[in-house]
């Protein structure tokens, strides 16, 4: 879905669509969670309280950029500017806390000079008389024999502040780092004669052009992912569940919660989060990150052939109400309702919901297969006769997992559930759990 290379020509900015969106398979984060097959079938209400982002999809590679440049003044350098009256600061976001001064990189440009633009500056001071040195760009030849200069705004203009020489410098076009080690920052003759001018230095106060700064290290990583955008494929529309002959009608259903994988609720409000309408309500936050991990459907209608000589029962219960998910700055907008919960062994049981969606998640609004859920593997099932001629069946913690019909339209990205590995570790927690309560009469 996406190569990862470095890049070795050209610039970027601090804004970039990794710090604005995030990762670019958006589908594919859904489908950890869901894996939808899309059916076909009429507008409901969900279509209503879905509000189309307005911020435009993302476009373009992810771009990573990090490092930071160090330049820590010598004992001498301190000493002499202590003499002069001079006292140095930083600018931010450079600081100190490493122990030595350090600038962010803030922008990349590869090449067969590399020129790494550093975030804060430097800030010289001498009683009243103030200079702030901003704008750092280091220039750095590949070849380390040829000096390094970093030139700074600083006076009314751009100019040369230092000029580094020695130690040792790497870059790997196949990693998109650049290390430049152990150089030592002398101060550049047009550097001094501003310096001196703009903090009134005198005589032997004056600060001398090739004056040792001090150290300056450097170290710049520029990584540019190429994204191709998932393209799924339309998978065979979910059938109708037939009602066969015999089969008793469910008279109500006490509770029908889908609680959603814990991750996905964590990461999907990082943006707007979860919503609810129609009539489906949401459980109290909980956890440690005080969220709703778990909503309920008012039980609209169904039917059951019970359990019977060791065969599971067969059963469709539907219920009302939509559920939204919204993180617009990673373009994930839409909205599942009316949920069909079909129980009939481990082998076809599901979750279906009627899907809509827009920006970078635009399901069509039909209905959809999103769990594959597996009855025999709940956390308990009992039975109950109520004594009016009433049965009431409760399933708790029926978990789910990605259902194979669904890999087709995450382009193969995730791999379909296997029963195999799931035989031997069921983790119902994997893809969510369903809890699911109702009452049948039989005739």
């Amino acid at each position: 879905m996406s190569v990862r290379r470095s890049y070795s020509a050209g610039s970027i900015s601090a804004t970039t669509r990794a710090v604005r969106y995030g990762p670019a398979l958006v589908v594919g984060l859904l489908a950890v969670t869901l894996g939808l097959v899309f059916g076909t079938g009429p507008t409901t209400a969900s279509a209503a309280t879905l509000t189309p982002c307005s911020e435009a999809p993302p476009t373009g590679p992810i771009v990573e950029m990090d490092g930071e440049g160090t330049l820590a003044p010598t004992k001498a350098t301190r000493k002499a500017l202590r003499r002069s009256g001079v006292r140095q600061g930083l600018i931010r976001p450079a600081s100190s806390l490493t122990g030595r001064p350090s600038f962010p990189v803030g922008s990349v440009a590869y090449g067969a000079s590399s020129r790494i633009g550093l975030k804060g500056g430097i800030k010289l001071k001498r009683g009243r008389r103030v200079i702030q040195i901003k704008g750092l760009v280091a220039t750095v030849p590949a070849a380390a024999r040829k000096p390094a200069v970093i030139k700074a705004r600083f006076g009314g203009g751009v100019r040369p502040l230092f000029q580094v020489k020695g130690g040792k410098r790497v870059r790997s076009v196949g990693t998109g780092e650049l290390t430049a080690k152990k150089g030592t920052a002398r101060l550049t003759a047009a550097a001094a004669r501003v310096l001196n001018r703009k903090l009134g230095l005198k005589r032997k106060k004056k600060l001398k052009a090739k004056t040792s700064f001090g150290r300056f290290d450097l170290y710049s990583s520029y990584v540019v992912t190429e994204v191709e955008d998932p393209k799924g494929e339309s998978p065979v529309p979910a059938p109708v569940k037939t009602q066969p002959a015999g089969s008793h009608p469910v008279v109500g259903a006490t509770t029908i919660k889908w609680h959603v994988r814990d991750s996905w609720i964590d990461y999907v409000n990082t943006g707007a989060g979860t919503s609810v309408a129609d009539g489906a309500t949401a459980d109290p936050p909980s956890g440690s990150k005080n969220l709703v991990y778990s909503f309920n459907f008012p039980f609209a209608s169904g039917w059951t052939v019970p359990a019977a000589g060791g065969t599971s029962e067969n059963t469709l219960i539907k219920g009302n109400g939509t559920i939204g998910f919204r993180f617009c700055e990673h373009t994930i907008n839409f909205t599942v309702s009316d949920p069909e919960i079909e129980l009939e062994g481990d082998e076809v049981s599901r979750l279906i919901f009627r899907v809509n969606g827009s920006d970078g998640t635009p399901f069509p609004d039909t209905r959809a297969v999103m769990v594959k859920l597996m009855p025999g593997n709940a956390a308990q099932r009992t039975e109950e006769d109520n004594g009016d001629g009433t049965t009431t069946v409760r399933f708790e913690k029926i978990p789910g997992f990605v259902p194979a019909e669904a890999t087709g339209i995450f382009a193969g990205f995730y791999q379909p559930y296997d029963p195999g590995f799931a035989s031997m570790n069921p983790r119902p927690d994997r893809f969510g759990f369903l809890d699911l309560t109702y009452t049948y009469r039989p005739d």
